[in-house]
């Protein structure tokens, strides 16, 4: 390993690289233009792109559950991806329904108009549309979305304690139906309902939707089969906020704002399939992720957003790389010996500022860093934007300038600049980070769309529930 890096702005006169409303300089990354030139050679003998193109065409990636992996196909908009007319049913189906729930047409059980939604699910059901609502929600929005995920009674209270049943629908998202969170909280939500007198089919009707793969989940709610928004085993959990996983957010923000997130994360998967190596941004960021993790030994990554609105992203980023990446075991039964995934962190930047930069910047460690900020405002606080944007740029600095040097302890970091924070640009940005990582799993080896781990854990989580219970 080199002892004593370079940035890579020192040996390369253009670090930056543009699509889709987002610019990305690597400038800071600690490599050599020849070192970088290899990972591109690296990425062309591998067929990086052709496998990552041929994963959108259809084919088996997920070897393990012997399964394709189309998410992309959930926002595109070429007739010749696959699934593209059911895709479009589904989507059609959400599109109605909001446009319903937002004019008044579709009304509670009892005649009153929605204005709240709740969204009933954990993991891949939560974290991608708790980001984009974060994300994109108004000051003040006409309908609001809430997030009940985990199996803590003080979130179920402070979400079921201010509501309205009348007023109020739940979305109830579970791939299999049998998520042990999802379903408890579901059974919670059914008891809150009934307390308020909406008991019978017609009147649950009103209120209640799933968002499943599992063909009787309408049955085993007592609702009927249009209240169902299907999913397919084609698409994981972490990869699905595109789908009908995002049927909570087409209610609460509406279709027009949902078909432009999903247009713009179309438009970096024409990026990524279009756009040769040496202008590839999610090639790119997967050739450096992979030089930092494998070769400079870098085991975390930290993402830093100077936006409020991207705060949650953060969260959304970490289940999508740790949970793909997590892993040393290859498709075919071999064990991986060198480092695969980094640890997935970091904070909302100017906050982590006054929190754990002193440990990025002095500490005893290594870490790869992605520095994102909006060149214009989300507000009407000029001076504020200024102030916070002026940190963003001085940060990126500061975090590869340690108070004493050393050869041994350092940073990388990247920095993402987005023109202005849109539905457009925030689908960009999502998709490139999935490309990232589908790609990464490629160089790694590995199978990005399983969870072993996670499903032992469960198991075990399932066998003590019993024992403590009786």
């Amino acid at each position: 390993m080199t002892n004593s890096p370079v940035f890579l702005s020192e040996t390369r006169s253009n670090c930056e690289l543009s699509a889709c409303g987002l610019k990305l300089n690597i400038g800071r990354q600690r490599l050599t233009e020849a070192e970088f030139e290899s990972l591109l050679q690296k990425a062309k003998d591998c067929g990086l792109l052709d496998r990552q193109i041929k994963m959108m065409q259809g084919e088996v990636v997920n070897a393990s559950e012997n399964r394709q992996a189309l998410h992309t196909s959930l926002r595109s908009e070429d007739p010749q991806a696959p699934h593209f007319q059911e895709v479009n049913i589904t989507r059609q189906r959400m599109y109605d329904l909001a446009r319903a729930v937002r004019n008044g047409q579709w009304l509670g059980a009892t005649g009153k108009r929605i204005t709240d939604v709740i969204n009933v699910g954990i993991g891949g059901s939560e974290m991608g549309p708790h980001a984009v609502y974060h994300a994109l929600r108004e000051i003040n929005p006409a309908i609001k979305l809430h997030f009940l995920s985990a199996v803590d009674g003080v979130l179920a209270d402070r979400i079921l304690g201010v509501l309205n049943p009348e007023t109020t629908i739940a979305v109830i998202s579970s791939k299999s139906f049998s998520t042990r969170e999802t379903m408890l909280n579901a059974e919670l939500v059914y008891d809150w309902y009934q307390s308020a007198g909406i008991q019978e089919k017609e009147q649950l009707t009103k209120h209640v939707f799933l968002v499943s793969a599992k063909e009787t989940a309408c049955a085993e709610m007592n609702l009927p089969e249009e209240n169902r928004f299907p999913i397919w085993s084609w698409v994981g959990g972490r990869f699905s906020v595109w789908g009908a996983i995002g049927l909570p957010l087409v209610i609460a923000l509406g279709p027009e704002v949902f078909a432009a997130f999903l247009y713009g994360a179309y438009e970096m998967d024409r990026h990524m399939a279009e756009s040769r190596e040496e202008a590839n941004l999610p090639v790119t960021l997967a050739l450096l992720s992979y030089w930092n993790s494998t070769h400079l030994e870098m085991g975390s990554h930290c993402l830093l957003p100077y936006d409020e609105r991207l705060r949650l992203v953060v969260a959304w980023l970490q289940q999508l790389e740790m949970e793909s990446l997590g892993k040393s075991i290859r498709p075919d039964g071999t064990v991986i010996t060198t480092r695969t995934g980094q640890a997935v962190w970091g904070g909302f930047g100017n906050e982590a500022q006054h929190s754990f930069y002193q440990w990025l910047r002095d500490g005893s460690s290594r870490t790869s860093i992605d520095l994102v900020w909006c060149e214009e405002a989300g507000h009407k606080h000029a001076h504020h934007h200024l102030v916070l944007n002026a940190n963003a740029q001085a940060q990126a600095q500061a975090l590869v300038t340690r108070q004493t040097p050393s050869e041994v302890f350092f940073n990388a970091v990247s920095t993402i600049r987005i023109h202005r924070l849109t539905p457009e640009t925030l689908g960009a940005f999502m998709a490139l980070y999935e490309h990232k990582t589908t790609m990464l799993a490629t160089l790694y080896g590995l199978n990005a769309f399983d969870q072993p781990a996670v499903e032992y854990g469960k198991k075990l989580c399932r066998e003590l529930e019993i024992r403590l219970a009786s």
